[in-house]
């Protein structure tokens, strides 16, 4: 009896390792048909919206600074995002509905490969027949519809997320789909060729190796290791290529200021921090509401607090409850250990600037996927309980259109962070910034006052707060802001800027003052040139005004302002 009961436990890993006796039908048309539509409703909102954010800082915006792709390939990092957002650029300037549209048609492929790899490895676990289409249908559609993946698509910006995981998923599938039990070499060539187009969209597609590996120890017929052995053609480059790329984008991005060790925080202190951060990302799976573009997570200082310890117990109880339950839920054991894995390059060691990001989730939600379909495929399923699933996700639709819907306005996305969290100090700047930018000054400087009461501004708030006050008519007080600035930082826009404003209130002596210690800082702002020259063509010095707004648009060819100032200087030379 004790054999016999051996062997009924071992069933599911022996079910796991053989494809399922019962070929799992394919979808019928119109689901994936439907599904698209669901996703356009979702998503047409933010197809018109507009650059926000950190959108336009992305260099290949910045039309000025000539970066080509040549640039991009030789400094690696994020070469293949940054080529097609250039390329965009080329091709659309500023139009941003095709750089929108291009995000949606990856996001819907995206979703198409995660049925595909949820159908793989639901057959792998010993799924049959109907289960395996409608729980693998079911997560893909959560995946394309659910609202925690809005910033992912409908941010221009998010242009890594969606490319990356392309790649990353597509390895995936490659590596499922082999015949063999070991991969070929021509396998490893594609499938590290997949990984390696993945990181050089985002670095976090590393990741995925760890996943090809947790696959491999549930799903090899025989020892775990066995499988891992045998595929050693995969995981020796994996290795290598994984260690070398870690350490030069950690290198980069503490150069940069993004990440790593030039971050005012340490490695321990973002691990206590992210301790809570995962289960907020579970919890928004689970229950996504209180979503915001700026969430302003605080950094929680090591030793951690109560929740820290909590949630470190939780991730060591979820983590040992998928090894004890491996054999009798391998799907939703894989889930947990992938969901973690993929989460790993964001949520451990490595400090970020922004600790908690919903975008970060689009990744290593196919993990949570795999453990809503364990669960599902048990289900005896009948009409009513298909139509209860196309109910959610038709209000996963919803919900996720009514999100989309903030990334129409700068000004709504804004005013939604700030009500979410009062105390968010650079939600309060940038919705400062939106109101200046649409000319409500006055209100703009209601936000700028409520940001300088939550931390001490910095350098880009009070040249920023300048701009709104002189738009308010308060020159003493903007004047006052950019002086503050140039305290913090001895950096040219302040003084562009303060030369700007002297200029405008026909005060030539200081404009030219402020302008020259500007250039004297730095030369490669077209814009000091323009206001330069803007106060010598006041002063009737034709000739010197010509010379600035030609060096301007040396800075910058497409300058309208330069442009228009060197038709009026040459008109004005003309007549002399």
């Amino acid at each position: 009896m004790k054999n016999s009961k051996r062997n009924t436990e071992n069933q599911p890993r022996a079910a796991a390792a053989a494809p399922a006796s019962v070929p799992a039908a394919g979808l019928p048309w119109w689901a994936p048909l439907s599904a698209a539509i669901l996703a356009l409703i979702a998503y047409f909102p933010a197809l018109n919206g507009p650059f926000l954010f950190d959108d336009l800082s992305l260099p290949m915006m910045s039309q000025g600074q000539g970066i080509n792709y040549a640039e991009f390939l030789r400094r690696g990092v994020r070469a293949l995002t940054n080529m097609s957002l250039l390329a965009d650029r080329d091709l659309w300037a500023m139009n941003t509905t095709p750089y929108h549209v291009e995000n949606f048609v990856l996001h819907v492929v995206n979703a198409l490969l995660v049925y595909f790899i949820l159908k793989n490895l639901l057959e792998r676990a010993g799924r049959e027949g109907r289960a395996v289409v409608v729980s693998a249908g079911f997560g893909a559609a959560v995946f394309l519809l659910h609202p925690l993946q809005t910033e992912a698509v409908a941010y221009i910006a998010s242009r890594s997320e969606v490319l990356s995981v392309f790649f990353s998923f597509a390895a995936l599938l490659v590596f499922l789909r082999r015949k063999e039990a070991a991969v070929s070499w021509a396998h490893a060539i594609v499938v590290l060729l997949l990984i390696g187009l993945g990181a050089l969209s985002k670095e976090t597609a590393v990741a995925m190796a760890g996943v090809l590996l947790l696959t491999d120890l549930y799903f090899h017929e025989g020892s775990p290791l066995e499988g891992v052995v045998k595929n050693w053609r995969l995981y020796v480059p994996l290795l290598a290529g994984g260690l070398a790329g870690g350490l030069f984008v950690y290198r980069l991005a503490s150069h940069e200021g993004t990440a790593g060790s030039s971050l005012s925080f340490s490695p321990l202190d973002y691990l206590f921090t992210q301790f809570q951060v995962v289960w907020v990302y579970v919890r928004l799976f689970v229950a996504p509401y209180g979503q915001n573009l700026d969430h302003g997570f605080p950094i929680v200082k090591a030793p951690g607090s109560v929740l820290s310890w909590l949630g470190l117990l939780g991730i060591v109880a979820a983590v040992g409850a998928a090894f004890v339950w491996r054999k009798r839920y391998p799907l939703a054991s894989l889930g947990v250990l992938t969901f973690f894995v993929l989460l790993t390059p964001t949520s451990s060691i490595l400090p970020i600037a922004d600790p908690l990001v919903e975008r970060r989730v689009y990744f290593a939600s196919i993990g949570l996927l795999l453990i809503v379909c364990e669960f599902l495929s048990r289900w005896t399923l009948n009409a009513a309980k298909v139509a209860g699933l196309a109910a959610l996700a038709a209000v996963l639709t919803m919900l996720t259109m009514f999100r989309s819907d903030l990334y129409t306005s700068t000004q709504a996305m804004w005013v939604e962070s700030v009500k979410a969290n009062p105390q968010n100090y650079r939600a309060q700047f940038q919705l400062a910034f939106s109101y200046y930018e649409k000319g409500e000054c006055s209100k703009s400087l209601e936000h700028y006052k409520a940001a300088s009461l939550l931390q001490k501004p910095d350098y880009r708030l009070l040249v920023d707060w300048a701009l709104a006050l002189d738009c308010a008519e308060d020159v003493p007080g903007a004047i006052a802001r950019l002086q503050e600035a140039t305290k913090l930082e001895n950096t040219s826009t302040a003084w562009s800027t303060m030369g700007m404003i002297y200029g405008k209130r026909n005060q030539p002596e200081l404009a030219l003052d402020a302008l020259n210690h500007a250039l004297q800082l730095s030369r490669r702002d077209a814009m000091t040139w323009v206001y330069r020259g803007n106060v010598y063509f006041t002063l009737g010095q034709h000739r010197q005004a010509l010379s600035d707004f030609e060096e301007a648009l040396k800075r910058d060819a497409s300058n309208p302002a330069a442009q228009q100032g060197k038709a009026a200087a040459v008109n004005a030379l003309g007549r002399k």
